[in-house]
Order: structure tokens, then sequence, then C-alpha cells
């Protein structure tokens, strides 16, 4: 893509397989299966899944704080991946990440404009006698009282503490911003202006983002596209004009029939899929097929389905024919209070 500012091509991260001391060698397994995505210049793409879906390794691969197993990560046309660590530090500030935990981000000894204006010190990004009016613009930005850059991380609230994190990523003048779940733990009136100050900052300063997290609604407030993950894997790429009612996979399906929702018929009752008693799946497959109610397909067992186009920006890994109809209903089930002691093991907490 021309004006991608961003871009992986075929990704793969392996842990495991490491041991001392005599203890057990686990097998290496994939974290991230031949991921590819591109980010076009001044937009936000979203990725949503649920934990252990491998969100997190491809945010940390894409800001190359760990190096992937293969493929390449590439800005503004130069690959990253191959660079020598004192190049690839200077590079690297230009795309900066935000984590889900603000508190363990920051150092609880560090006043938080000493915290800010490091950054702004080891990058040589404005003469020293600067930093002091640069910190308290940061804080301005981001909607912290400048004032307030004497104060310690303690004594700010969760939502303040992660406004101060995102000061602290946009001090490095960065080109992508990666907010890694970066809402995930905050209240949700918290969670809402944290959101529009993303938008705002992103319609103010033309950064590119990659927003990660659980909900496919909040990505898909802020997003314009969406990559659904599921076992280290891609399966779907959403253009936001789909309204999310245009998506086939039935993972992401399932994703968005697993949303709250308020009925005013107090007989309605949420309805899940039973996924009790599911293997793991091989290593080579794809990630959803032993749960999948449509598979059809041979090699869903064996091989891992690759990405396809469905129409301008909505990509697919399925080797089935798939529609955006509902799910079959033999393969729901209701949840019941007998049900949820049998999930937990024991009565109800």
């Amino acid at each position: 893509m021309p004006d991608a500012i961003l871009s992986a091509q075929g990704l793969w991260k392996s842990f495991g397989g490491h041991g001392y001391w005599g203890r057990h060698v686990r097998a290496r397994r994939p974290a991230l299966i031949d991921a590819s995505i591109s980010l076009e210049r001044g937009k936000i793409l979203g990725v949503v899944g649920e934990s252990g879906s491998g969100k997190t390794t491809l945010a940390r691969c894409l800001s190359l704080l760990i190096r992937p197993d293969r493929g390449s990560v590439t800005l503004d046309g130069e690959d990253l991946t191959g660079l020598p660590i004192p190049e690839l530090r200077r590079r690297r500030r230009r795309i900066q990440t935000v984590f889900q935990d603000p508190y363990a981000s920051l150092n609880p000894r560090m006043r938080i404009g000493e915290a800010i204006g490091e950054v702004l010190s080891v990058h040589g990004l404005v003469p020293r006698r600067q930093i002091p009016s640069r910190v308290k613009e940061l804080l301005d930005i981001v909607g912290i009282t400048p004032t307030f850059g004497h104060r310690y991380p303690s004594d700010f609230s969760g939502g303040q503490r992660q406004r101060i994190c995102i000061a602290r990523a946009l001090a490095a003048e960065p080109d992508v911003l990666v907010a890694d779940e970066a809402v995930s733990s905050l209240d949700v009136s918290i969670r809402a202006q944290i959101l529009n100050l993303l938008l705002d900052l992103r319609d103010r300063l033309g950064l590119s983002m990659v927003f990660i997290g659980h909900d496919l609604f909040v990505v898909g407030f802020v997003a314009d596209f969406i990559a659904v993950m599921l076992g280290g894997q891609i399966i779907e790429v959403l253009p936001k004009t789909t309204n999310l009612t245009g998506a086939v996979h039935p993972y992401t399906q399932e994703l968005l029939a697993a949303a709250p929702t308020v009925s005013e018929s107090p007989t309605d009752v949420v309805q899940i899929r039973e996924a009790g008693g599911v293997e793991e799946p091989p290593i080579v497959s794809c990630p959803y097929w032993q749960r999948c109610p449509i598979r059809s397909d041979e090699r869903c067992g064996r091989e891992y389905p690759p990405l396809r186009a469905l129409t301008a920006g909505h990509w697919v890994a399925s080797f089935c024919e798939l529609s955006n109809g509902p799910m079959p209903v033999r393969h729901r089930m209701r949840i019941s209070t007998e049900v949820t002691k049998t999930t937990f093991g024991g009565a109800n907490p």
C-alpha cells in the first residue's frame, strides 16, 4: 500500500523451548502465525481477540520491543527488523507504546514531570532549558493540569495515570502510537474519555495508531479497520464501513453475539455456544477448527488458512464458504445455574 506508514509482512514469533538445571524443555509454540498488517497514515487499525490470541505479541513485534522469528516490519518504507541495535533505537522512537497498566508503566519514585522530561532529554528533542515548558505543554494536551508536574504517580487516579503515559509517549514525537489495551483496566466513564482523547490526538497531531482491545464494539468505535485474532493468527480484517454487520467468520460472529445487550423482554436470556471439553488444537491447523460450527474442509485441521479478499478492505482466513448470517442454533446453549456450577467446579461465588 503506497500510503502505508507501518506495515508488517509474514510475522512469526514462538516462545518456549528453553530449559535449565535439568528442568523439562518445553516445545516451542507459535504465539504469532504469519501475521501481516498495513497501517495507513493518519488511520487507526484495531486489533481484537480473546486472551492469548497474540494481540500483545503482535504489538511488541510491531514496535520492535521483541524481534520476530520471521517476517519484516517496515516503517515509511524502511525495514526495521534487520537494523543493528543502535540504529534500531533511533528509529524506534517513532513507534511508541501505551500499555494496559499505567501504574506499572511509571516509576513510582519519579515525579511525572521528570518522567516526561527524561524522554525529551534522552532523545535530545528540545534544549535543556526548554524541557519544563515542553512538559507543561504535553500535560495540557492530554488534559492534566500543567502545574501537577511535581507530583508522583500515586497522587493520580488510574485514568489520569493513563493520560500521563500518553503524554510521555507523545514526548518522543512518534509517527505511530500503539495502544495495547490502554483502556481495559479503566472504568467505563473514564474509558470513554481516553477513547475520545486518542481520537482527538489523531486529528490534532496526525498520528497513526494501532489500538488493541478485547471488546469488539469499543475497538470498532475508534478504528478504521479491525483485525480479529485467534490462536496467533489474523482470521478476519473488517473495514469500519461494514459497521461490524458484515463479519463472516464464525469466530467474529461469536464475539458479536457474546456482547451484552439490553432487552425489554424479561424472558430473554443470553445464549452462548458450548465450549466445554474442547481440546487444544494441534500446532498446524485453523485456530478455530475444533469449535467451528461450519467446518467442512478436511484441510481445516492440518493447514493454516490464508487470508483471502472478499471485498475492498475485507479479508478472512477460512477454507469454508462463509456468510454473515447468525450462527446455527444447534451450536448454542442457555446459561443456567447448573452450567455455572459445572463451569467453575463448585457453588456460585
